[in-house]
């Protein structure tokens, strides 16, 4: 037989797609592991394998493992920021399914300052702040991923309040009310604390400035960011021609 057109291994029938469901538009084949990889990437692309090219796979592939090292490197980093912070509770622990999905929800500009954990909505995640907003994640096992954030600069108020073991976190919002519940004792107090200084910090009043030269200062960040690795050339590319649309 021959071998897999993406990864030379000899194919066998033991490692082949079943049905012919590993065979490209010109014949060749791939095997059952590759199939896999390519269907983690893009599972239409391996719905329909037999109308795409080898050159299209491993386009396909190589993008996909590009998106995933830009995440893995994006996770590195807050991880170090986490880290960082040296917080004296369970959260990072507790919290790491929720942590790991934090490269798909925080934005490129946001900083992690502070993450308690508990409950929300009956869903068990993490409380994290940071320099725009409060976000709660839950990954439960049943229902996927659950986000829910407070921006800043909406939230008027916050509370707690504390028992014999667990503590209570109060986001007041325009007139409705988050409850974060079953919050570490200590946390409670000191997070609330945290948060309450900082929307009580002014606000800054942000200038107006020459367009251009606010859209280089933000292509030479962006240039920065591909050099770290946490940019792929296209995520730079896409990301520059937006900013230079808008002069």
């Amino acid at each position: 037989m021959e071998n897999c057109i993406m990864c030379s291994t000899k194919l066998k029938f033991t490692n082949t797609p079943v049905f012919g469901a590993g065979k490209l538009s010109d014949g060749t084949g791939v095997c059952s592991d590759c199939f896999t990889k390519i269907n983690e990437a893009n599972p239409s692309v391996a719905f329909k394998l037999k109308k795409y090219s080898p050159i299209e796979v491993r386009n396909v592939l190589e993008e996909y493992e590009s998106k995933k090292s830009n995440k893995n490197s994006r996770l590195n980093g807050i991880k170090s920021q986490i880290q960082a912070l040296r917080l004296d509770d369970l959260s990072t622990y507790l919290g790491r399914k929720e942590i790991n999905e934090l490269p798909n929800i925080l934005s490129l500009e946001e900083k992690i300052d502070n993450i308690v954990q508990g409950i929300y909505n009956n869903g068990q995640g993490i409380l994290v702040s940071t320099n725009t907003r409060l976000i709660f994640v839950d990954k439960g096992l049943l229902y996927g991923l659950k986000v829910e954030d407070f921006p800043l600069d909406k939230i008027t108020s916050i509370q707690y309040e504390t028992g014999l073991l667990w503590g209570k976190i109060k986001i007041h919002t325009s007139g409705n009310i988050a409850t974060i519940e079953n919050v570490d004792k200590s946390s409670s107090r000191q997070f609330s604390e945290f948060i309450r200084n900082k929307i009580s910090q002014p606000k800054e009043t942000i200038t107006p400035i020459n367009s251009q030269i606010n859209v280089i200062d933000q292509i030479e960040q962006l240039a920065k960011l591909k050099e770290k690795g946490i940019l792929s050339e296209e995520e730079f590319s896409e990301q520059k021609k937006k900013l230079l649309e808008k002069l």
